[in-house]
């Protein structure tokens, strides 16, 4: 028996508006196994806006199966390094729906993103990945992504605010 995700039949695909609420449910479901659903704020109309608006803040691709059931998706936007003053790729999300896991299709996923990053001339594709995720750790590693060492931190909400204000 095979499982979702592992033929040819897979089509890598480029998000359009239409996908905006397949997508944040999906956005959603990562949330929630990330344990992040708490600090979900994403709508479905912000979805439509920010990706497929005027202005479009990300960019996103679906991968689906032969009857067009949606498998997984990555989304990412364009940064600019100052440092290296080139622009690069920040894969922000990657999800495949827990049926096609341990397939190709997270594969195939990264590399549809990794060929966005080559056409449009980027520096490299970057990714943040939890540090106790070792499964994912080694996945990125078996394609050749590297650890940099470094540690994501955030700040938000009402500790943002404060520091906003703080004159210190």
């Amino acid at each position: 028996m095979t499982r979702p995700g592992d033929g040819e039949a897979i089509v890598i695909r480029a998000a359009v508006a239409a996908d905006a609420g397949r997508l944040w449910a999906l956005l959603r479901d990562l949330a929630v196994e990330d344990g992040a659903g708490a600090r979900f704020r994403a709508t479905e109309a912000l979805v439509a806006e920010h990706g497929f608006g005027p202005a479009p803040r990300f960019r996103a691709a679906l991968a689906e199966d032969e009857a067009g059931r949606v498998l997984g998706f990555a989304s990412w936007f364009p940064v600019y390094s100052s440092f290296r003053a080139r622009d690069y790729l920040l894969l922000d999300n990657l999800y495949v729906v827990p049926a096609a896991r341990g397939g190709v299709v997270a594969r195939r996923l990264i590399a549809h993103v990794a060929g966005r990053a080559v056409a449009m001339g980027a520096d490299r594709l970057e990714l943040h990945v939890q540090a106790d995720n070792d499964r994912a750790r080694r996945f990125y590693a078996r394609m050749g992504f590297e650890a940099t060492g470094g540690l994501l931190q955030m700040i938000d909400g009402a500790a943002l605010d404060r520091l906003a204000a703080d004159k210190g």
